[in-house]
């Protein structure tokens, strides 16, 4: 909207089903992938931008692959924004004094590629200084969980030490490109943690909540 552009609002719109096929649901799977690109088709939607990493990942890989392709393109919000920044369609008016880390989502880096778009916008945001943690891109360590499924003593070390990494680099806050990384890495330092770890504490946000910031919009 603050860009002039009305997204349509699907009323019927479903989650994806990414946790249904990474725990072997293919027949609720298949059913959710139809539904979902017969309600896009029915609004005549020619774009559709992703917030979610793992929603990103389905639609453009299982999904193209379980119906031989699709009619619309799918793209990652940072992606657009991105896009938006370098045709001068759009100039962050907001000045953010802030020291920060990213951390890449396995879905959105590894898997599909996406690195440069997410730092792209940030370094686009007046006052931002981005700092990289030292396993990063390629190299990213993962937030420990996938669709759910576990988040054993593992899982914990895994998003303990990620956490580590990020206050390590000075950074004042840790933006994830993932809404599930945000919430497994929050509810870990919600936690009472393990001896070497009590004192872990970084503030985590969403990249979507930081661009919203940097437009002036409020997020509640």
């Amino acid at each position: 909207n603050k860009l002039g552009i009305e997204p349509v609002i699907l009323p019927e719109e479903r989650c994806c089903g990414h946790d249904l096929l990474w725990t072997g649901d293919f027949e609720n799977f298949e059913k959710l992938a139809h539904l979902n690109v017969k309600y896009i088709k029915e609004a005549e939607a020619k774009t559709v931008i992703m917030t979610c990493p793992e929603g990103y990942r389905t639609f453009k890989i299982d999904y193209e692959d379980l119906l031989g392709g699709l009619d619309f393109e799918v793209i990652h919000l940072s992606e657009f924004i991105s896009n938006m920044i370098e045709e001068g369609k759009l100039k962050f008016e907001n000045k953010i004094e802030r020291k920060i880390t990213y951390h890449d989502p396995c879905r959105l880096g590894r898997h599909l590629g996406v690195y440069d778009a997410p730092r792209n916008v940030l370094n686009s945001i007046p006052g931002i200084e981005l700092v990289e943690m030292k396993r990063n891109r390629e190299e990213a360590q993962c937030c420990g969980v996938s669709s759910w499924l576990l988040c054993g003593e593992s899982s914990k070390q895994m998003q303990l030490d990620r956490l580590k990494e990020a206050i390590e680099t000075g950074a004042e806050q840790l933006v994830v490109g993932c809404h599930k990384c945000k919430i497994h890495f929050s509810c870990v330092m919600s936690e009472k943690r393990p001896p070497g770890y009590e004192n872990i504490k970084i503030d985590v946000v969403d990249l979507t909540e930081i661009i919203a910031e940097a437009m002036g919009i409020k997020v509640e």
